[in-house]
């Protein structure tokens, strides 16, 4: 794939996935540790991200990084995104709490 249209490609995933999730592009930089203006750079297809910047962005997304890559939504992806906006900004105690909560609900 040319890195033109690769970059294009990761920059409708990135915003796909940012609007599913209900995230501003100043909220989704702040939370990947990289600023608004070069996060508009990569969703415009301006600029490739680092493979670390990478990573920060699909952990902030809740996304998987082959998912973006691959320039195909999940399946499932509508489905979890009331979930992850409740979990967002909770603390670790919060989030440890939630995890043993689902995995007795669905064990």
């Amino acid at each position: 794939m040319q890195e033109m249209t690769f970059r294009k490609s990761l920059s409708r995933s990135v915003r796909r996935a940012r609007r599913d999730r209900g995230l501003t592009q100043r909220s989704l930089a702040r939370q990947s540790g990289i600023t608004e203006k070069y996060l508009s750079r990569i969703e415009l297809g301006l600029a490739t991200p680092s493979a670390l910047v990478a990573f920060r962005l699909c952990d902030t997304l809740g996304a998987d990084l082959g998912q973006l890559l691959s320039m195909r939504p999940a399946a499932d992806q509508h489905d979890v995104a009331p979930i992850l906006k409740l979990l967002r900004g909770r603390t670790e105690h919060q989030l440890d709490c939630a995890r043993r909560i689902l995995a007795e609900l669905f064990r």
